[in-house]
């Protein structure tokens, strides 16, 4: 199935600007979609925190590693800023930033699990602690996702470099669509790590 017209002498030819388009706005609407997915606990923290009229909300010694959180932080943002560079400054290599992101991503979604072993407090331990881990937790499977794309787009690239380009039925050309797809990629992902900085922001320093 292809995801655009093909190519007919009876078909009117689809403008080459319309998948870069789609792509360019799939980016941007999965910001909204993330935006509005971790509100909830930017909800869930400020609510509990100022309905603490059984001081719950702390449990005990609950304080997480400002080290291991700023270095979680640390490497979302380093592989986000690069990749994002990449696909704004052609000086920068797609290809050898998108590896760069990938490792630091994964890198970081690592430390996150490994940060909960080192904890001296569970999930149960008052209002802040659940929404530390269903924060934390949440953010970092929802990175992988964002690490796929990445991923893909990485991939995709190093195979037209490989292989040269082929040809397609969307008139906008394969390398065309994968230089926008690391455009929606790398924007999508620094909105994404940005939400991280919020969390982070919020759950270590308020």
């Amino acid at each position: 199935m292809s995801a655009s017209a093909p190519k007919a002498a009876h078909i009117e030819t689809e403008p080459a600007e319309w998948q870069p388009r789609a792509i360019w706005t799939t980016g941007r609407l999965l910001c909204g979609s993330v935006s509005l997915f971790f509100a909830a606990f930017v909800f869930a923290y400020f609510y509990l925190e100022a309905l603490d009229d059984n001081h719950n909300w702390k449990i005990g010694a609950v304080h997480p590693s400002k080290g291991l959180g700023i270095a979680v932080m640390a490497l979302f943002l380093v592989g986000a800023v690069i990749y994002r560079l990449a696909a704004r400054r052609p000086e920068v290599d797609e290809l050898v930033s998108g590896v760069i992101a990938i490792l630091f991503s994964l890198s970081a979604v690592a430390l996150q699990f490994f940060e909960y072993t080192k904890l001296d407090f569970g999930a149960a331990s008052g209002g802040y602690a659940a929404v530390f881990f269903g924060w934390t937790a949440t953010y970092a499977v929802v990175a992988l996702m964002g690490i796929y794309w990445i991923e893909i787009q990485t991939a995709s690239l190093w195979k037209v470099r490989r292989e040269g380009e082929r040809e397609i039925e969307i008139p906008a050309g394969e390398v065309q669509l994968i230089r926008n797809g690391i455009e929606a990629a790398s924007f999508y992902w620094a909105y994404f790590v940005a939400i991280g900085v919020l969390a982070w922001i919020v759950l270590y320093i308020v």
